[in-house]
């Protein structure tokens, strides 16, 4: 075992710094997961886009934001192992764990900063091109009875808070969402509270493997000070 108060400590914090990515790693794997399946509502919002006739760009547009929570689950869930390994190389004391851990760490921390900035630009296009893909979908009487099982499943009334009023007198409102608020305020309150909750996990998460790969280096180099005849 490493010797020393201060190489038992950077020990100490390796394990824990894993530990929470374990735990964070699972987390963030599960959340968006969770906001992609919720409800599926995005595969009615699609439905929807095509049985009125809105133009397909919005469609593209949830797909690369559902896209980037995908990538989201894929990261959550290697580092769900990672934490795993990173624990077990700091138990055991095994340089090539630990290796191990600090490269995959550092490829994946490339890829959660790059689903991070994608997943802010793409947010605001997405929320820009729902504005406008409920105004357009309000023009037509087809497009407003398409709506319907978007209300029914986010419970809301009417596309827009401009057109909210129309859709209540024509009947397009359940009396029980005759109250509630328009569906494109409702999407995009559901779709940046996803997002938030995500971009705060990610954030934290990189936080905690910039810690943890400091930390892995000090305890590798620890070891080797050890037995230098060993990982010689």
């Amino acid at each position: 075992m490493v010797y020393g108060c201060g190489n038992n400590i950077v020990k100490f914090l390796v394990f824990t710094t894993n530990l929470l990515l374990f735990v964070f790693g699972g987390l963030i794997g599960g959340f968006s997961l969770w906001a992609n399946l919720d409800q599926d509502f995005a595969r009615h919002l699609n439905e929807f886009a095509k049985q009125a006739h809105i133009d397909e760009h919005f469609v593209q547009e949830l797909g690369r934001y559902q896209a980037s929570l995908w990538i989201f689950v894929a990261v959550g869930s290697l580092l769900f192992v990672v934490g795993f390994l990173g624990c077990c190389g700091a138990a055991c004391e095994s340089i090539v764990l630990l290796t191990m851990h600090f490269l995959i760490m550092l490829i994946l921390s490339g890829i959660e900063i790059f689903a991070l900035v994608y997943m802010l630009i793409n947010r605001s296009e997405l929320l820009s091109n729902l504005k406008k893909f409920m105004d357009e979908s309000a023009t037509t009487a087809d497009g407003r009875r398409n709506l319907l099982p978007i209300e029914k499943i986010v419970k809301c009334c009417g596309a827009t808070v401009e057109t909210a009023k129309t859709y209540i007198a024509e009947g397009l409102c359940e009396d029980g969402l005759k109250d509630m608020p328009d569906c494109y305020t409702v999407l995009q309150e559901k779709l940046e509270a996803f997002g938030q909750v995500v971009i705060i996990i990610g954030i934290i998460i990189l936080i905690i493997q910039l810690f943890s790969m400091i930390f892995s280096c000090v305890l590798c180099r620890a070891f080797r000070e050890r037995n230098p005849a060993y990982y010689a």
